[in-house]
């Protein structure tokens, strides 16, 4: 009597199905139970989410299926067909990256719950094709089966509760809150951050592993931001993490006293300046007196930002201003925070926007060459942000690469050079501007205050209406333009970030010189302190494991 492939084998007979069902069963539910699992973790991206809820489903049904009667053919070949998929599909997650999703085009890591999902359903995929081409033929005792498939179901459980289920989820799938990689040309300033200083070092590793961005700026910036605990891949989304409920880098307690406790006075004479850096005059001053300092000073000044919390803060949403907008150059003095890139098209187009600029730039090579060009200066130079020339036909609410409001120069003669640019775009509000370069990383600040004159600006924006008008000038409102600088010339880059609101290069040295050589900041004082090379990957830039650059 032949036997049936559609249901249960004649009485007297062990079919192969019954043998092999717990082992089927037990694979099945491990790979299903694995993919619910992960669903939380995937929540934040509707198309993630519902893969992974369809993908368990199914895999718990069939192992219902299994359990309770032969499945049809069919069914089982539609299981193979399911399982082979999803093989496939996480396999090209972890090579080139899938194309939808949050994670689109980014290869992801692989990790020990990937790996037991995938050997789960292989199992089933192999079970599953012996019982099509098998029919007739016991191919494992019960026991060992029914041994096999409990172990399964052991082993998914134990990767589901085990860390790495929850680092797979903060380490691969969280940039949609938590704002660590940036995509397009959008400016969504991200304010989530990871739960834990476990899955934040996750998640750190993985965009370090994935981005694309490190020569935009210069060494010194990550080396400099690394020792003052600045966040250089999430745009200060991790700070809360990273550096503790202040958000202020590293515990005082193990901050290095490169002075012994002795301090000095040039380290006094930086604190008391930078505790009064409110303005863009007092930020200058300070810029300027970094410069008169000692390495070792200079030095022992990072360290005092890191010992009294004046570092590591993260920027707001967009639903509100920038932060300290009216504080000296647009925020703190120092490296600015930076949300890595990850996806190679977006790194091309910053590249090509970046170059855009810099042509621009080089076309006014002096600033007469500006002049000439409809460019005016509307402020005198300053440490740390230079001389400003303003072309007035371009003032706006539009941001264009090669139509710069504003044209930086190292003094401010016409022989000065050129040293930078400065977007301006006027828009009402207190909301920042979305406008700008690919990437989230080109904050705007606003100068509110301002003394102008009819040489332009003759006051900074701590300038009483009295004193003001005693100089012959009126107090500018200033709440609607939003400036935002791009240290885009050769020579010029700032070590606080290519979109710095004051670079430490530009000090009064350099004013000094101004006209006298070829430009590109060849005669800063300061110039040599920093590596203006482009930025690499960690383990190739001289930074330890602890995050300190070698040689400080």
């Amino acid at each position: 009597m032949a036997v049936r492939t559609d249901s249960y084998a004649p009485a007297g007979r062990v079919h192969p199905v019954t043998a092999l069902a717990p082992l089927v069963a037990g694979a099945s539910a491990g790979a299903g139970a694995i993919h619910l699992a992960m669903v939380p973790q995937h929540s934040e991206e509707l198309i993630d989410a519902l893969g992974f809820a369809a993908a368990g489903w199914f895999q718990l049904a069939f192992a219902v299926l299994a359990l309770t009667r032969r499945p049809p053919r069919v069914a089982v070949v539609l299981a193979i067909t399911v399982n082979a998929a999803l093989i496939a599909l996480w396999a090209w997650s972890r090579t080139a990256g899938l194309p939808v999703g949050a994670h689109e085009g980014i290869a992801e890591p692989v990790g020990a719950i990937d790996l037991v999902a995938v050997a789960l359903q292989a199992v089933v995929i192999v079970a599953s094709c012996a019982w099509l081409a098998l029919p007739d033929r016991q191919l494992l005792p019960s026991p060992v089966s029914v041994v096999a498939g409990i172990a399964a179901v052991a082993l998914a459980s134990v990767v589901i509760v085990s860390p790495d289920s929850a680092s797979h989820g903060a380490a691969g799938h969280s940039h949609g809150t938590g704002a660590l990689a940036s995509g397009g040309d959008g400016h969504d300033h991200g304010s989530g951050a990871a739960a834990d200083p476990a899955s934040h070092a996750a998640e750190m590793a993985l965009v370090e592993q994935q981005r694309c961005d490190w020569e935009f700026n210069p060494v010194s910036y990550y080396e400099e931001a690394r020792v003052l605990g600045i966040d250089t891949t999430a745009g200060g989304a991790m700070s809360a993490d990273h550096h503790g409920d202040s958000g202020s880098g590293v515990v005082a307690s193990v901050v290095p006293d490169r002075l012994s406790g002795r301090g000095s006075y040039q380290l006094d004479k930086l604190v008391s300046l930078t505790s009064q850096a409110n303005s863009e005059v007092a930020a200058g001053r300070l810029v300027a007196e970094l410069a008169r300092s000692s390495d070792a000073e200079y030095a022992a000044w990072l360290d005092w930002l890191v010992a009294t919390g004046q570092v590591g803060h993260a920027h707001d949403s967009h639903a509100s201003a920038a932060p300290d907008d009216t504080g000296g150059h647009g925020g703190h003095v120092g490296p600015h925070t930076w949300k890595a890139l990850v996806d190679p098209a977006d790194c091309e187009a910053l590249a090509a926007e970046i170059e855009l600029a810099r042509e621009t730039a080089l076309k006014y090579p002096t600033a007469a060459d500006a002049t000439a060009a409809g460019w005016f200066r509307v402020t005198p130079y300053l440490p740390g942000i230079a001389a400003h020339y303003m072309n007035f036909g371009y003032v706006d609410d539009r941001f264009e690469i090669d139509k710069p409001e504003m044209i930086l120069y190292d003094g401010n003669g016409p022989d000065a050079r050129v040293v930078g640019l400065s977007y301006y775009i006027t828009l009402p509000g207190s909301a920042e501007p979305t406008q700008g370069f690919t990437g989230d990383n080109d904050h705007y600040h606003r100068h509110i205050g301002l003394c102008v004159g009819a040489g332009g600006v003759i006051g900074d924006s701590t300038t009483t209406p009295e004193e003001c008008a005693a100089m012959g000038g009126v107090k500018q409102d200033g709440s609607a333009g939003w400036m935002s600088h791009a240290w885009v010339v050769p020579g010029c880059e700032s070590p606080w970030g290519l979109f710095s609101g004051a670079n430490p290069i530009l000090d009064d040295a350099l004013a000094r010189e101004s006209g006298k050589n070829d430009g590109g900041c060849v005669a800063s004082s300061v110039r040599d302190r920093y590596d203006l090379s482009p930025g690499r990957a960690p383990q190739a830039s001289g930074v330890d494991a602890s995050g300190v650059a070698s040689g400080r």
